[in-house]
């Protein structure tokens, strides 16, 4: 059985206590907001990530002993002024991501983003309920990565259709890095040490 679908099991159980992210979110601040540019599918918020190296950083908290995750949300974008966002519907497509990472929706029980996995995710605009399109991906691993060598989701968006009806070209590739809070690796470091000591202890006669 591959490692994939017992650590799925994991990631459901992660996406029911995710709500515990979602509570302090309902302001949208910090969400990824997709919209469009000069024709082309893009990023337009947070700036960090819309912009030109087109990478941006968050830090995994521990949401069960050997798990880590974070709570990224994502929204359409809408200009000041307008009653509507500037898309109908975008696909999000996995290009890569790094091994041991995966991405569920809040709420659901099967990962989408991940090795193996489906590695799209389209979302649509329903004017009945503009609410229903802000959704929120928990990235999870059982792997804790570190400062300098960080997990990595990379993305386009592709498929997008503007408010208006016009088929807009694909995105430019955007880079989400995952990396330790400073207590996990504090934690680490502290068990590390104490392996050291253990073995050299181990070692004397």
């Amino acid at each position: 059985m591959k490692h994939w679908m017992t650590f799925g099991l994991t990631i459901a159980l992660s996406a029911l206590l995710s709500v515990s992210f979602a509570d302090g979110d309902h302001d949208h601040e910090g969400d990824i907001h997709l919209g469009a540019v000069d024709g082309v599918a893009a990023v337009i918020e947070p700036e960090e990530l819309a912009e030109p190296p087109y990478r941006i950083r968050y830090t995994l908290e521990e949401l069960l002993p050997g798990l880590f995750g974070v709570d990224v949300g994502w929204d359409f974008h809408t200009e000041e002024g307008d009653n509507h966002p500037q898309l109908r519907r975008v696909t999000i497509q996995q290009v890569f991501i790094s091994p041991r990472l995966v991405g569920v929706i809040e709420g659901q029980e099967d990962p989408i983003f991940g090795e193996g996995l489906p590695g799209t995710w389209t979302l649509i605009y329903d004017p009945n309920d503009p609410e229903a399109v802000h959704q929120h991906i928990i990235f999870a691993t059982d792997f804790l990565p570190s400062e300098n060598n960080p997990l990595i989701f990379q993305f386009r968006l592709v498929n997008a259709i503007a408010w208006d009806g016009t088929v807009l070209n694909d995105s430019v590739l955007y880079t989400l890095e995952f990396v330790p809070e400073p207590a996990s690796l504090l934690a680490l470091g502290a068990g590390l040490a104490g392996l050291v000591r253990l073995r050299r202890r181990g070692g004397k006669s």
